[in-house]
């Protein structure tokens, strides 16, 4: 499986030596000459090789597409197996964020780790008809308490 490069790092307007490329993405310079082999353009045919931002930027961003598996309706992202999954006995669970969006949760059928997708409530019924969903609340992230302070520095007056 390969990297993710910030191909906004790369300035359209500029050339870059093999080297320099490598520096600015962080890789080894033959990872750069594997690319230039494997389809990235070269200004031309003479050496040092230089290759211009804006093709450089193309590259990474197509390279970046390629990768990409989007999930269908019913299927939920496992991060262990990197690969879009529907859960286990098509049940999940629907945990509310906000009154528009929540978390849909189940298992992995191959892996049994949790995967996820994050759905809006309005498209919860598209799902409904492939999924078993069971919609729950999410715990409160800050609790009210009655009781004072105990870290309080005011004196209590007698």
């Amino acid at each position: 499986m390969g990297r993710r490069f910030n191909s906004r790092l790369v300035k359209i307007h500029r050339s870059y030596t093999v080297d320099e490329a490598a520096r600015l993405l962080p890789v080894h310079k033959n990872t750069v000459r594997a690319w230039i082999k494997t389809g990235l353009r070269t200004i031309d045919a003479r050496r040092p090789a230089l290759i211009a931002g804006s093709e450089l930027r193309r590259f990474l961003e197509e390279k970046c597409k390629r990768r990409k598996q989007p999930c269908a309706i019913g299927q939920l992202y496992c991060v262990r197996c990197r690969a879009p999954k529907a859960p286990a006995e098509a049940m999940a669970d629907y945990i509310v964020i906000s009154n528009t969006t929540g978390n849909l949760r189940g298992l992995c059928p191959d892996c049994g780790t949790l995967i996820h997708r994050r759905v809006a409530y309005g498209k919860l019924d598209e799902y409904r008809a492939i999924l078993n969903i069971i919609v729950m609340q999410a715990p409160p992230s800050i609790r009210e308490t009655c009781g004072p302070s105990l870290n309080c520095d005011s004196k209590s007056e007698t």
